[in-house]
């Protein structure tokens, strides 16, 4: 009875690692037909190594191994190599295989001593030769590192060839130093996404089952993810925001590596997706100004489509919320030359309209911080005074405008008190915007024609104006009803990809 229930407890195991390990094929578009016969090899490995005699001709471990096994090996290692493998894989690899031939070399050299006559030689021979690869391919690991390394660096020097094109190309803006409040939008490229993690929040993708179908579900669509700059006369350059770098979208494998491969199993190679010109240094050097000269980062939380950027802001103080650093989802490797000025506020400013507690960051107005945890543990808005009115920085809270109608659309939540905190939180912008008609939102990811069209040309000199600000407000009262509900023609559907495309896109009927 122990046996039958330690083979159980095997069979259980081994089928729920080789799930996660079917999960992280799909997740890298493995094809599902190719995946199902996959998986049915690995079962019947599990299931012929526990009970042999259930194959019927295959009756040992021995053929087993040798039939299923082999076959099994090599198609992880095919799948590993065409949609996993990144270039400095291949020390590791040819370290492992090194390991393995050394290992067989040992156990044919026992063999050989217990055997007799021809049959000890020729394990002797086998141990030799197995040895002497062995030697071989740790000789080749070795060799190999400085080969891998010299691969990566050659596509960061060919980044830098393409970002200091961009900066060269005609076109760049002077810096306007009028003592005004001036903001920018800045694309730093795109996210793709699946199309329930953006829309889905009303239809299942909230807590582990949304988790899960972002894994599995690939009706994907590509986002912009922006960063604002803000020259302020009093407190100079800051940024909401940092958006993501060259390296999370060039050199994605890479750049997870910093934070060990789980995180490069568990994301996709091409999640995002960046031409030189969106490149946060270019955007700001092109705006005429330096990365170099902003001093105040804003982080409304720290997902790394968000801290990205922070790699090229070594000098800024980053503001975030305490709750965010020490409970927050973050890339070390983004933070590691920021960690050491971080600013936590104390939302000790009083009550902000719906907001029960706010800090005012400078002391004197200009620049509201409004916790709205939800999205992650302390996440945070924006509320920027510019004289003739105000814009809020909605980070995630809401990804776009019809978001805000939260009855109707809804990305997908973590789900418990966080969804409910996240809700909340959207209320109380509604709150804000409702009792201030001088007030604007601006999000992170919009891809309507709010962002794309009225943003763009009310931010384009990023001085807005009155004029600018009525403009925006009479694109949100045409999508939005005064009482959060969408008007007819706003309403987002999935509009498959056409043949050829690998991404779907959004219309609003």
């Amino acid at each position: 009875m122990l046996k039958i229930l330690g083979k159980l407890g095997l069979l259980v195991t081994a089928l729920a690692i080789g799930a996660v390990w079917l999960v992280v094929l799909r997740l890298k578009d493995v094809s599902t037909p190719l995946l199902a016969a996959y998986g049915l090899l690995l079962a019947a490995l599990v299931a012929g190594l526990l009970w042999p005699d259930v194959l019927g001709r295959l009756s040992t471990r021995r053929r087993v191994l040798v039939v299923l096994g082999i076959s099994a090996g090599l198609a992880t290692l095919g799948l590993y190599l065409a949609v996993v493998y990144y270039v400095t894989d291949l020390p590791v690899l040819l370290a492992l295989a090194a390991t393995a031939c050394l290992a067989w070399a040992a156990a044919a050299l026992l063999r050989g001593r217990r055997a007799a006559g021809g049959r000890g030689a020729r394990q002797t021979r086998r141990a030799l030769l197995a040895s002497g690869a062995g030697l071989l391919l740790g000789v080749l690991s070795g060799l190999s590192v400085g080969w891998a390394e010299r691969r990566r660096r050659e596509v960061l020097v060919r980044g830098e060839q393409e970002r200091q094109a961009a900066l060269r190309a005609p076109g760049a803006r002077r810096r306007i130093a009028d003592g005004a409040v001036r903001v920018f939008p800045i694309h730093t490229g795109d996210t793709i996404v699946t199309y329930g993690q953006f829309y889905g929040g009303l239809d299942g993708w909230e807590g582990p089952n949304g988790y899960l179908r972002t894994l599995l579900d690939k009706a994907q669509i590509a986002v912009p993810v922006y960063a604002y700059l803000i020259d302020h006369p009093r407190h100079g350059l800051m940024l909401v925001d940092t958006g993501v770098n060259w390296e999370q979208a060039h050199d994605h494998d890479g750049y997870y590596d910093h934070n060990y491969m789980v995180s490069r199993l568990l994301t996709q190679r091409d999640e995002y997706r960046m031409n030189p010109e969106q490149d946060l240094r270019v955007r700001l050097a092109r705006l005429g100004y330096d990365a170099k000269e902003i001093t105040t980062v804003v982080l409304t939380h720290v997902h790394d489509d968000h801290a990205g950027g922070l790699r090229h802001l070594a000098q800024a103080t980053v503001v975030m919320d305490r709750r965010d650093w020490e409970h927050g989802t973050l890339y070390p490797y983004s933070f590691d030359l920021v960690k050491d000025h971080l600013s936590f506020p104390a939302f000790d400013s009083g009550a902000f309209g719906a907001f029960p507690g706010s800090q005012d960051y400078f002391g004197d107005g200009s620049l509201i911080l409004l916790p709205t945890p939800g999205h992650s543990p302390g996440h945070m808005c924006v509320l920027l005074r510019l004289g003739t009115g105000s814009v809020l920085f909605m980070g995630d809270t809401l990804y776009t405008l019809p978001h805000l109608a939260t009855g109707q659309v809804r990305q997908m939540t973590i789900g418990g008190a966080d969804t409910i905190h996240q809700i909340e939180a959207a209320r109380r912008i509604q709150h804000l915007l409702a009792s201030d008609p001088r007030t604007v939102p601006l999000f992170a990811h919009d891809n309507t024609r709010y962002q794309s069209g009225s943003v763009s040309s009310a931010f384009a000199t990023g001085r807005p104006g009155k004029e600018g600000l009525r403009e925006l407000r009479a694109h949100m009262e045409a999508v939005l009803t005064p009482d959060w509900r969408l008007r007819p023609g706003h309403t987002p559907r999935f509009v498959p990809p056409s043949s050829g495309t690998r991404l779907g896109r959004v219309e609003f009927r």
